[in-house]
Parts: C-alpha cells; sequence; structure tokens
C-alpha cells in the first residue's frame, strides 16, 4: 500500500502537476490523520474496556466481603441478644433470692461468651489501591468510602471497650467469686460456656457484682441496638443493594 501511494507521488511529481500533487498530499495527510484518529478510538474504546471490567470485578468483590459480613452481624446480633437475656435472667434469680441451680452458671457463661465482628476489607483495600476512582459512580463511591473508613472504624473502637471490659471483669470482679472462666465445651454446639460462682448466696448482696452485671449488660444492649442493629447493619444493607444495583448496570 505504501509503495502504491509512493509510485502516485513519484508519477505527479515527474509529470509536474504542482496542484494535483498539493491536493493528493493533502487528502494523504486527511487519511493519515483519520487513521490515527481511529486507532486513538480504539485504544481508548479498549482502555474503557479494560476499566469497566477491572470496576465490574472489584464491585464483585466488595458484593461478597459484605455478604460474608452480614452474616456475622447476624450471628452476633443472636448471640448478644442471648447475652442480655441471660444477663435478665441472672439479675433476676439474684434481686428475688432464688435458689441455685445449674442453670445460673450456664447463664452467667452466656453472659460473658465474646463475640467480634470479623470483617472483610481486601476488596476494599485492593480498590484503594487500584485508586478509588475505579467507581465511577461517585455516589457509590462515597457510600463505599463512608461505610469501610468511618463505619467500620466507628464500630470496631466501640467494639473493643465492650470486649475489654468483659475481660477486665474476667480478671477483676470475677477471679475470686467463680472457680474458674474460659469453660466451653468445643466439641458442643454453642459451645456451653459456664461460670460456676463460690458463693452463690453471697452474690445476692455482693452489690459490686450486681452493678458489674447491670453495666455489662447496658453495654451489651448499646452495642447490639445502637450500633448493630443500628448503624452497622443499615448501611451493611444499603451499600450491598448499591453495590448490585451497579453491578447490574455495568452488566447491560
Amino acid at each position: 500500500m505504501l509503495k502504491f501511494f509512493r509510485r502516485i507521488r513519484q508519477q505527479l511529481l515527474t509529470q509536474n502537476k504542482l496542484s494535483k500533487y498539493l491536493l493528493y498530499a493533502i487528502g494523504e495527510i486527511i487519511l493519515v490523520v483519520i487513521g490515527i484518529l481511529i486507532a486513538l478510538q480504539i485504544n481508548n474504546w479498549n482502555q474503557d474496556r479494560i476499566r469497566k471490567q477491572e470496576e465490574f470485578n472489584i464491585l464483585k468483590a466488595i458484593k461478597i466481603g459484605l455478604e460474608k459480613d452480614k452474616r456475622d452481624i447476624l450471628y452476633n446480633t443472636k448471640r448478644i441478644n442471648s447475652s442480655i437475656s441471660s444477663a435478665n435472667k441472672v439479675i433476676y434469680a439474684l434481686e428475688n433470692e432464688l435458689p441455685y441451680n445449674d442453670s445460673i452458671a450456664i447463664c452467667l457463661g452466656d453472659l460473658m461468651f465474646p463475640v467480634m465482628f470479623v470483617h472483610s476489607t481486601s476488596a476494599f483495600e485492593t480498590l484503594k489501591s487500584k485508586g478509588i476512582d475505579l467507581i465511577k459512580n461517585t455516589e457509590l463511591r462515597e457510600k463505599i468510602i463512608d461505610v469501610y473508613d468511618a463505619g467500620y472504624t466507628f464500630f470496631l473502637k466501640n467494639e473493643v471497650l465492650v470486649l475489654d471490659e468483659a475481660e477486665r471483669g474476667l480478671k477483676d470482679v470475677f477471679s475470686t467469686r467463680f472457680h474458674e472462666a474460659y469453660v466451653y465445651g468445643l466439641d458442643k454446639p454453642g459451645y456451653e460456656p459456664k461460670l460456676t460462682p463460690l458463693n452463690y448466696n453471697a452474690l445476692k448482696y455482693d452489690q459490686e457484682f450486681i452493678y458489674f452485671l447491670k453495666t455489662y449488660k447496658n453495654r451489651l444492649n448499646i452495642l447490639l441496638n445502637f450500633h448493630y442493629r443500628g448503624r452497622l447493619q443499615r448501611d451493611v444493607e444499603i451499600l450491598t443493594e448499591s453495590v448490585n444495583n451497579e453491578i447490574v448496570d455495568l452488566k447491560e
């Protein structure tokens, strides 16, 4: 093809047809420009397709992570709700001077059974490494940042306060009042945690112990209803729906 155009150019020059040569040269330049523009357009289209596929893949990974987080949230809310119920049973038994039975030890073990929010941030970290602007939808991008950078961080700081208080209670309050802690049936469903008191009757009039029970129960109630069922669960559900909607749009 290049030889063909070169031959035409030489013929026009040898025939001294300058005006035709100029027209030909201009046409050749136009063709070259058009070719460059087409190549750029194809390159841009390929880059956009690659970027769109990367966005699609990262959103799928975020969705999978959020669904795992949601399952962990539901499990933890169930466990914490059980701990609060057990605390109420123990407090009622102590305040009404009910006789001791094995269910007291089971309820106390259930009350102090810890749970921790095991969340997935690998997809978000990958997104940050690639550049948060990979998500073209500005509103969705802001939601993702709000949940992972703000929401999770805020929740985890409050969760660790409750976990630290549980450890302090087992160390400073329970250690002089119970036989032993961390008694679990690891081969049994729910692990059947137990805390057996040294002197159950003395606990009925032990203000420090009763104060700890009520205060810790209140902390669990805040963690459950303000944090887990409040912002955390709501934000994860909303973000999951938004991510899924964007995935559907990218497929089209």
